[in-house]
């Protein structure tokens, strides 16, 4: 199975990275291994700032067109969900090649030709759980993209929160949710938009300022439940990244701070849920194993990130499926490039 990296190896143009940034590095380090040379790094207006990365001057597109003209691969180094960012990425995938390598979010295990092959079976098993074309397509998508870098994939079958909310789950009916990794309270938020007989968001958020934020907001009426803590398979301290921000996760770095970690389903005290969100920056396998007494025995609507590594995809539907074979799988993706924001949904 070929794939973005091969091809890149066997490329005769020039290659140039637009961006900088924790993905970029990634995305070097990979290319470094293959033997693969980044002849230049350039950044939009208002970025540049005299600066340099990877040992490059960082330098703006119209000097990189000056140099190169169309003779060049572009290679996309960041991401974005922002719509007049995502329509910038597009402008530019027109006028030149461009390719957005998919590096995950968490670990090293690149989703390349011979991951595919080693995991087809059970990449096959996954797709063959999906309730609906729709899933299907998503799927497909997603694999192309994570294959071939080629970003017009993830401008097919995109969807929005409304249409999840209105026309795949069922608010009306939450009265207990969990909501595990709850950032500053954007999910809180939705569902008490969308579930008008909500009496109580249970939230889990790792992050000591993100938690702040989420406890001290006054949009939520008494309906949230803030619990500084991070949903885990078990009671445990775990060290944490600092910082702030939506991509904090369990690490053995430097820079990390004590977080208490437990089954999510301790938080309930004897409250059912009606609906789990799972968002956890990596850790989704464990902090279902944290919830799947709830999971078994009440089967709550679910909504599962996909994307932070490899093989989420594929893994956590089968893993679902395991616990409560009921469940109708489904799989939905928000506008983002790269793939970001791809969740599975499960539903009785």
């Amino acid at each position: 199975m070929n794939d973005i990296w091969q091809y890149l190896r066997s490329a005769d143009r020039p290659i140039v990275m637009y961006g900088t940034g924790n993905g970029a590095d990634k995305i070097f380090d990979v290319l470094d291994s293959l033997g693969i040379e980044v002849k230049d790094i350039f950044a939009s207006d208002g970025f540049i700032r005299n600066r340099t990365f990877h040992g490059k001057k960082v330098i703006s597109y119209s000097d990189i067109l000056k140099k190169y003209g169309n003779d060049m691969i572009i290679l996309l180094a960041f991401g974005s969900d922002l719509p007049e960012v995502i329509n910038r990425f597009f402008a530019l995938a027109s006028k030149h090649e461009l390719y957005a390598p998919d590096v995950p979010v968490v670990g090293n295990k690149l989703f390349d030709g011979k991951f595919y092959e080693m995991h087809k079976s059970n990449i096959d098993a996954a797709r063959k759980l999906l309730a609906d074309d729709e899933s299907r397509a998503v799927y497909d998508a997603v694999i192309h993209y994570r294959l071939s870098g080629k970003i017009e994939y993830l401008a097919e079958h995109i969807t929005d929160l409304d249409a999840v909310m209105t026309g795949l789950l069922h608010p009306a009916s939450y009265l207990y949710t969990l909501d595990i990794g709850a950032y500053t309270g954007d999910t809180a938020s939705a569902l008490i938009s969308y579930a008008p007989n909500i009496k109580k968001i249970i939230a889990l958020e790792p992050d000591s300022k993100n938690f702040t934020k989420l406890s001290l907001s006054t949009v939520f009426s008494g309906k949230v439940e803030p619990h500084l803590a991070a949903a885990w398979n078990k009671r445990e301290i775990l060290l944490f990244s600092k910082g702030g921000g939506r991509a904090v996760r369990k690490t053995d770095g430097k820079k990390t701070t004590e977080v208490f970690a437990a089954p999510a389903d301790s938080f309930l005290d004897g409250r059912v849920p009606d609906f789990i969100k799972i968002d956890a920056e990596g850790a989704e396998r464990e902090a279902i194993d944290g919830c799947i007494g709830s999971i078994k025995t009440h089967s709550p609507e679910l909504q599962i990130a996909l994307y932070h590594k490899s093989a989420d995809i594929f893994e956590l539907p089968l893993k679902i499926h395991e616990i409560n074979p009921a469940y109708r799988l489904f799989i939905r993706k928000f506008p983002s490039v790269p793939a970001w924001d791809v969740n599975l949904f499960a539903l009785i």
